[in-house]
């Protein structure tokens, strides 16, 4: 996989807030660009976790925290599979 490097510029005064390493916010920055390339489902949560590299349980974690839908079913689709669990669960499947 070929890398691109970014370089991001703040003020002092937020590095002195922030009160972590460079190498911390770059980490941050990632999973930021990773959370919201996942949550507008321009990738997966496979390729999400392999970028993070996390598995896939810590990927539902930060899921969680950035608010990120585990699934992304439209109203109708989840209609259809709530209609699909019903008949499972009375043909005693």
């Amino acid at each position: 996989m070929a890398l691109k490097k970014v370089e991001i510029e703040f003020p002092e005064d937020i590095w002195e807030r922030v009160g972590v390493s460079p190498q911390k916010v770059t980490a941050k920055a990632r999973e930021f660009i990773v959370m919201a390339l996942l949550r507008q489902g321009e990738i997966s949560q496979g390729r999400a976790a392999e970028l993070l590299g996390v598995d896939r349980w810590a990927l539902m974690d930060l899921m969680g925290k950035y608010q990120v839908p585990a699934t992304q079913l439209t109203a109708e689709e989840l209609v259809a599979e709530q209609k699909r669990l019903h008949q499972y669960r009375k043909s005693g499947a």
